[in-house]
């Protein structure tokens, strides 16, 4: 069966993705001292400890740490210190056995802390990494109109609107969202990323030639909690996220699409397009960068195109990376002055996000005064619009409802007196807000 039919009959059987345990450490595809280095690393901050303790923090299972604690052992750089006194009864299990590191074991763990100082759960291969980001591919995804409609509930959009973001979340290529500022087009690309509603796994961290690149992000990654699951029967340095959103703006730097290597700590952090691999990743603010839009385009146009992104070890060995994500560029600048001809091709999608209407505008106020528990005064919006926006002479921005009714409330709690959306409110917050 092809892996995207059986991604979709998994998601149709509610099933939740895995990988099953490995059993020996050939399975793991590591290096076997790799693996015995990173137990010393544990347990050079662990003092003494059992199997349960490197179970955890490894995430590997029992038999492969007795395995490699075995090793240790006759190495020397780890003795056995019997079982828990503290037990209530006497048992003989290795369960209860507990460890601790030799003289010689802090030595060489000491030694190996200079070279490498990465503590965490044992790292999967580059292959396997390749292997799962195939198989649960942003473009084998689907997103229903009434999915669309309900992800962007609590925001005024035109049937349009719904009609051009729908193919383009269904076709995974990059989308440009463009308009005049304050329109809606951070929120909309923002809400974007909470369409899908499938699960996906992603590694803690991954093995490329001896060096360790750490992917697991906690301001990224959503860990899924899977009730019922069998922790025993599936590979734990997967863990089960929601797909990622990663949103950057006027601070990116090429620096930040490459490796980054910690002198202190000695291993890698992944970059940006990696961590939202199965996801999407936001460009906000397209041009403002410290880098030209040329310049941010070129570095991207082979991964575009070839759905893969070459990155380099600090000792020269190049690797390639899965480039699977839903790119979103978002600017209020004229497209035309950003990029030319060839580079707006690649970008499959380009939407607009202009001012709204009248009615637009009032059902928007109406929406924000929900949220915020303010008495809703049609007559007072339309005496805004009259006063303020007659003739043209300004923008109805869909941001504009928020931003005054947010003046309001800041004058009444200043005043300590109930909030009203009178026209005197309003005209204060006008005069405050836009200049004139």
């Amino acid at each position: 069966m092809p892996k995207a039919m059986a991604v979709e009959q998994d998601r149709a059987e509610g099933a939740l993705p895995y990988r099953p345990l490995p059993q020996t450490i050939d399975d793991l595809k590591v290096p076997d001292i790799f693996l015995a280095n990173l137990v010393l690393k544990h347990c050079f901050y662990l003092d003494v400890f059992k199997l349960a303790d490197l179970e955890e923090r490894l995430k590997l299972s029992i038999p492969i740490i007795m395995e490699l604690l075995d090793y240790l052992n006759r190495q020397k750089y780890i003795e056995i210190l019997g079982t828990d006194p503290y037990l209530n009864t006497f048992t003989t299990t290795t369960l209860n056995f507990r460890y601790a590191l030799t003289t010689e074991g802090k030595k060489r763990a000491a030694h190996i802390l200079e070279y490498d100082a990465y503590i965490g759960p044992a790292p999967v291969t580059l292959e396997d990494y390749w292997d799962q980001v195939t198989r649960q591919s942003i473009k084998i995804t689907s997103v229903s109109p009434e999915r669309l409609q309900e992800g962007l509930q609590g925001l005024v959009v035109t049937p349009e609107l719904i009609n051009q973001l729908g193919p383009a979340l269904m076709s995974g290529k990059p989308l440009f969202l463009y308009g005049p500022p304050g329109n809606g087009k951070t929120t909309i690309a923002l809400r974007l990323g909470q369409m899908w509603d499938d699960v996906i796994l992603i590694p803690y961290a991954i093995y490329v030639e001896g060096q360790i690149v750490r992917l697991f992000d906690e301001m990224i990654h959503r860990p899924v909690t899977a009730p019922g699951s069998e922790p025993e029967l599936i590979d734990r340095r997967w863990l089960r996220t929601s797909r990622p959103t990663v949103i950057v703006g006027g601070e990116l730097t090429l620096d930040m699409l490459d490796l980054s290597f910690s002198p202190t700590l000695k291993y890698y952090e992944a970059p940006l397009q990696l961590k939202a691999n199965n996801g999407m990743l936001i460009v906000d603010d397209f041009g403002r960068q410290h880098i030209a839009p040329h310049e941010l385009l070129n570095r991207w146009i082979i991964p575009m195109e070839n759905h893969q992104d070459l990155l380099c070890l600090h000792t020269g060995q190049k690797f390639t990376i899965p480039f699977d994500l839903f790119l979103v560029f978002a600017t209020n600048l004229e497209p035309t002055t950003l990029i030319d001809d060839a580079f707006l091709r690649r970008i499959r999608s380009k939407v607009k996000l202009t001012e709204v209407n009248r009615e637009q505008f009032i059902e928007i106020f109406r929406l924000v005064c929900q949220h915020y528990e303010v008495q809703f005064d049609l007559e007072a919006v339309e005496y805004l619009v009259d006063t303020h926006y007659a003739d043209h002479q300004r923008r109805m921005d869909a941001c504009h409802p928020r931003d005054l009714v947010e003046h309001i409330l800041d004058h009444s709690r200043f005043h300590r007196v109930e909030p009203t959306l009178s026209k005197e409110n309003l005209d204060r917050a006008c005069n405050t807000y836009f200049v004139y």
